[in-house]
Order: C-alpha cells, then structure tokens, then sequence
C-alpha cells in the first residue's frame, strides 16, 4: 500500500439519520487500515431538486484513489443522479469499486443483513403478545435488502402457515404503509394481529394512516419497524425497532476495497451484538415522557444553533463584504460554528479546471488567494496535521456553482445541518462579490439568510417576496410602502407584495430618496403620485397609477403638498 493511500467515496448527502453511519463505518475502517478517505457529497438543504450542486463530482481525479466506495442506496430519491455517477465511474475509473447499494455495473455490492434482526422482532410478536395473523410490509419482491427472509424464518420455526399473502410490498415509503391501512379499513384484506415494516419510515407512516380510520396502535394492530431512527423512535408513539447494520456494512464494504487494493484476504469484520428495542407501538415499551424530553431537546438544539449564528453576526459581516481581503478573517473567525473540524479550504471557480483558494487554515492573508488545479481540492501547502477524513462540498448559489469547500476532521465524522447552513451562507457572500452590482430584478429563495440588508443597503433596489421567492425589483418600481397587520406590503403596478422590512426601517433606508412618510400606515413615492385631491377632513388623497390611492394625514399634508410641487 502506498504511503499516502486514499480512497474516495461518492454519497449523496448526509441526512442526519441512521445512513450515515454506512460512511462512519468506511471512516473507521479506512482508519485502520491506513487509509485517507476523501468524501464528495452535496449538502442539499432538504431541496427536492439540485441546483448544480452535482457539479462537484466533476472535481473527482480517479488517478489519486486506490479504491472507490459508492454508495449508490444514498440515491434513492435522485435516481437518475445515481446513474449518472455510476455511468461516469465505469467511464473513468480503473481503480476498484465497491457499491453500497445496488448495481449492475460492479458485482462487490453491499446492504445490510437485517434477517437476524427481522426475525428477533417476529419473534417477539409472536412469543411475548401471542400474535398469529402477521404480515410484512414493505421494500419489493426478491429485495436485496432480504429483510422478509427473517420474517418467513420466524414463522416457519413457530409453526404458523402462511402465503404470499402474509407478504406485503410496495416500496420504502410512505405509499405502501397508507395503502396497507386502507385496505385493512375498508376490509380489502383480513386484519392481522401484528405487522412487520420494512423500516422504521414505512412503520411510521402505517402508523399514522391507521389511527386516520380509527384502528388504534397497539390495541388494535401491533406495528414494528427497523432500523432505530432517532426520529420515528422518539415520536409520540414510538416504534418498536431493531437497530439497523449500517455501520458494519460500511465497515465490511471497506474491507472488501481494501483486499481488492492489495490483493489480500479480506479482513472480518463482527457483527454486533444488538436487541429488540421495545417500544409503544407494541405496548410493552417505555412511556411517553421520553418522547416529549426527545422533543424538547431537538427544539433546544435548534435554539441554540441560532443563537450562535446570531451571536456571531455572521450574517451581517458575511453580506457587507467588499473584497476578498475582508472575507478571510471573518471565515477565520467563524469556523468555531463547524462542529470538530480541523482543516477547512474555501475555494471559488475560476474555470472549469481552475480554482482560487482564499482561505485555508494555517494561512495567513498574504498567501492567499493561490491558483491552483481544482481536481486537487486545494493547493498544495498542507495544514500542520493533514486530516484524515476529509469532505468535499460544492458551493452554489441561483443555480451557480460558485465552488467548492473542502472539511477535514482527524476521526470519522460526517457534517450535520450546521455546516450545510455555514456553507449556504460563505456561498452567497461570494456571489454577491462576484457578480456585484446584480440584475434589476434576480430572483433569490425565499429562505436566504439576511438578504435583505446588503441590498437594500444600496437603496437602489429592494426584496420582495413572490411566491416561494425574494426577487429585487428596482426601487422606482414602487408607488407606496403599506402597514397590513404585522405586515408591510410593496404596492406596485404588478400587485401588492410582502417586503421584510417595518415601514420605519424603510423610511430610514430611503430618505435621500423620494419617499416620505404619509400617515402611520403608509410610506408614499412621491415621483409616482399623479394626483392629489383635498378631502372633507383636511386630509389629502394620493392617486397613483392604475387609480390607486392612499390617504395623507392632515399632520403631514402641507409638507406633502409642497414636496409635490417641487417634483
């Protein structure tokens, strides 16, 4: 094995649930064995669609890994990505490559067993609450992942018949167990003491449908899952489950790459000891509290995740940027927010070869930005302590792969929604650097951190909200600015919309523009105001065009009247 050896997986996303602990499980491995494991993944946000964020699989140089590991099953909900990594791995990789998941390209393919654990959960049924009328839901018939196996086993050394009738498939979500629930509320099929779900998603789900007609859990219906995620265990009812093998089939996975690597026997990896963790969902599991304390602590995190954004004034820092220069210290100060990282390598596209670090640990300004190729992740000066598992993230913004962000942690670890958040926000910095001063109008998600500041600073345009969208609208585009509840709406000729800022706020930002206060409720563009009209409480009536109207206080009427004029 070469002194510098390093592997490379290929993953979707990190989803904050029992999957990652597939790549915990290479991390580890590859440890041991001496290896650097390299990960390239796209941190999603929850998005249901890419925004070339896959563009970071191009950065990939297969001639600097011994071995690859895909892990194809992190595709699920983006098939034809997968496909399209598989087809671009069988064009340019010569190295091995072993799939976590499946595949029709390479034989090494990878899932977990979990017929030991389906079939400790059967038995549980059966033994402890007597049940004899059982079926599994779940997954597709001859399913790789052969979690029904543990299931038939179960009912065959207990002597109980069934058919293909006891096996219910229909996929790995929700579809099949609200199918399942139906049918057994409108007596489409006989109702069974107990079923086993493919996983704890498809219990949940079950779950849920089932208590929609009225059959309660477990009174009516005993329900299992598999798996042990923290989220459906943790629910107001929790789910009986059988924790999942995914860290030792990432183990094992690296394992078998490592003998292929060296031409070795393959090393054995045990499998874990586990048990049935019982829960409500089959009545003899612990009480509610620990669902609510569950509950509690996630809200507590998110709290706290926050108040250290807040505290930090990331944001505001990020956003009133005017340079590289200025970027560099705040990244450096700021890296506290990446949970155990000890190496991270900010670098922007120049080309589609080329990119430009501008910051890196250990390296002060005046080395920095390098040039250097970006299929080599970062330039070549080495932090003091060279990582040993390092991520690879794309940074994109309004569907422009700005670049990327390399993290490197010294134990197996892998990134939480934290870091997705850092990097959503370093992401949008650079491309306001970049491409300053924008379009008249560029449309931005909704949920951007902040956006509104640095904009609206320029007082020359301004965010609305439209739909799913913040879009900037040139300011002269506005007739008046309006109070609507706890609201502030825009007014323009194209409609009325919501803005992010209180009409106080609004009035500070423009007052070397033509705008001015009217009443308590409204902020009017003078240049837009067609005509006024005294009305019988000495007030005034604003027409704007299209014979939109807003009135003016008496307070503010003469003041008004002359601004008017002037224009």
């Amino acid at each position: 094995m070469k002194a510098n050896s390093q592997i490379c997986i290929i993953m979707l996303d990190m989803t904050e649930d029992y999957r990652d602990n597939y790549i915990v499980g290479v991390e580890k491995q590859a440890d041991k064995l001496g290896y650097q494991s390299v990960t390239f993944s796209l941190p999603l946000l929850d998005n249901l669609h890419t925004k070339k964020e896959e563009e970071i699989y191009q950065l990939i140089d297969f001639s600097k890994y011994d071995g690859v590991i895909f892990f194809e099953n992190s595709f699920s909900a983006h098939k034809s990505l997968g496909n399209m990594v598989e087809t671009m791995l069988q064009k340019n990789c010569t190295a091995p490559v072993v799939v976590i998941g499946e595949s029709q390209v390479y034989p090494e393919n990878f899932l977990p067993d979990n017929t030991v654990g389906t079939k400790m959960l059967t038995d549980h049924l059966i033994e402890k609450h007597g049940c004899q009328t059982l079926y599994f839901l779940g997954g597709e018939p001859n399913q790789v992942l052969k979690n029904d196996i543990g299931f038939i086993q179960s009912l065959e050394e207990h002597g109980i018949p069934y058919t293909n009738d006891n096996l219910l498939y229909g996929g790995y979500w929700r579809e099949c167990g609200e199918a399942l629930a139906k049918d057994i509320a409108y007596n489409m099929v006989e109702k069974p003491d107990a079923v086993v779900c493919q996983d704890d998603t498809v219990a949940f789900f079950f779950i849920k449908a089932l208590f929609g007609y009225g059959i309660r859990v477990p009174d009516d219906i005993i329900v299992t899952g598999l798996g042990a995620r923290s989220d459906s265990r943790n629910n107001i009812l929790s789910i009986t489950t059988y924790p999942s093998n995914a860290e030792h089939c990432g183990r094992k996975a690296m394992s078998r790459l490592h003998s292929m690597i060296t031409g070795t026997q393959e090393l054995p990896v045990l499998l874990p000891k586990s048990t049935i963790i019982t829960g409500l969902s089959c009545g003899c599991g612990e009480c509610l509290s620990s669902a609510v304390r569950w509950q509690l602590e996630q809200d507590e995190k998110k709290r706290m995740t926050k108040i250290y954004y807040r505290n930090s004034e990331l944001e505001e820092k990020l956003y009133s940027c005017t340079d590289y220069k200025e970027l560099h210290p705040i990244i450096y100060h700021s890296t506290y927010l990446i949970k155990a990282a000890n190496f991270l390598s900010v670098n922007i596209a120049e080309s589609e070869t080329t990119s430009r670090c501008i910051y890196m640990t250990d390296n002060a300004w005046s080395d920095l930005p390098i040039l250097f190729e970006s299929k080599d992740l970062y330039p070549a000066n080495l932090p003091k302590q060279h990582p040993h598992n390092l991520h690879v993230l794309p940074m994109t913004f309004n569907n422009c792969f700005i670049g990327h962000v390399v993290v490197g942690y010294d134990t197996p670890e892998v990134y939480d929604n934290i870091l997705k958040q850092y990097i959503s926000r370093i992401a949008l910095s650079i491309y306001l650097l970049k491409y300053r001063p924008c379009s008249a109008e560029q449309v931005l998600p909704e949920d951007t951190p902040g956006i509104s500041s640095p904009a609206q600073g320029t007082q020359d345009t301004i965010f609305i909200k439209k739909e799913n969208s913040l879009i900037k609208v040139p300011l002269d585009n506005i007739y008046y600015f309006e109070s609507e509840g706890r609201k502030t709406m825009a007014v323009m000729k194209s409609g009325r919309f919501e803005t992010r800022k209180t009409l106080s706020e609004l009035e500070t930002l423009f007052s070397g523009k033509d705008f001015y206060r009217v009443s308590k409720s409204a902020l009017v563009n003078i240049s837009k105001v067609t005509s006024i009209t005294p009305d019988a409480d000495r007030t005034l009536i604003a027409t704007f065009p299209g014979k939109t109207t807003v009135r003016v206080s008496r307070m503010h009427a003469n003041e008004f009247r002359n601004r008017v004029k002037i224009l």
